[in-house]
């Protein structure tokens, strides 16, 4: 596996990611939540949220638009400024969200969304992603991540058609390796010709998750199975998950 530049998936796909994921989670789902999340802890002031890869603001924005305080952390420059279009004022560091520090926390809840963490293809990123979440929050603050829950039939290689018209043919294809699942949408156009589009995400279980996270000093307060407190059974698809500094 070649060395994976962390900007590499948001450089690739900045030109299409409102379009295409758009509707990918629930977003007044997530909103409700961390607005309620940093309620909680602001306590009456204006709350806060640090949002790790936030992109193009799919979140972010109406976040913002619901009256939170909002900053970001992602390593792709592309994505940030399709983000600028539409919010100039929240600030973003352009960074590896495991390791970059921001000036503007603390912050009531640091939100990993969307697969985000996943996104760090070992433990030991994710552990540091996760201890670098925490160092910026305030007290009593939550860290929330939500990822896709890994089966245990997961194949290893796949295909998805996407789109078949006239003068375009789009499809998905990964293969797994060793826990790294690395996969491309692959564009053809008749008047662009081929355009690949990579990703690549680790294969995180939730107890995977809670042991990076003790060790990054965070303890679990809270799973669910959605953003609308659906219960969390081994059967869920997805996980939103909230941790809170172990020793707080």
């Amino acid at each position: 596996m070649r060395d994976w530049d962390p900007s590499a998936y948001g450089e690739a796909i900045a030109d299409v990611y409102d379009e295409w994921y758009a509707d990918a989670t629930d977003v007044d789902g997530t909103v409700a939540t961390v607005w309620s999340l940093a309620a909680s802890v602001a306590n009456g002031r204006q709350g806060s949220v640090l949002e790790l890869g936030i992109g193009t603001g799919r979140l972010a924005v109406p976040l913002a638009d619901a009256g939170l305080r909002v900053a970001g952390i992602d390593a792709s420059p592309a994505m940030v400024a399709k983000l600028h279009e539409k919010r100039p004022d929240i600030p973003v560091a352009i960074g590896d969200f495991a390791e970059t520090t921001v000036a503007d926390g603390p912050f009531d809840v640091v939100l990993c969304a969307f697969n985000t963490l996943v996104n760090l293809l070992t433990l030991e990123a994710q552990e540091r992603c996760l201890r670098n979440a925490a160092s910026h929050l305030a007290d009593g603050g939550a860290v929330v991540v939500e990822t896709f829950v890994p089966g245990d039939d997961v194949p290893a290689k796949g295909l998805d058609v996407r789109k078949v018209e006239t003068d375009e043919v789009q499809w998905s294809v990964f293969t797994v390796v060793d826990g790294i699942v690395s996969g491309s949408i692959v564009t053809v156009r008749e008047d662009t010709g081929v355009r690949l589009r990579p990703w690549r995400i680790r294969l995180t279980t939730p107890a995977e998750l809670d042991e990076v996270a003790g060790r990054a000093g965070l303890a679990l307060a809270s799973r669910h199975a959605g953003w609308r407190e659906e219960p969390f059974t081994t059967q869920s698809e997805r996980q939103v998950t909230v941790y809170r500094v172990a020793s707080r």
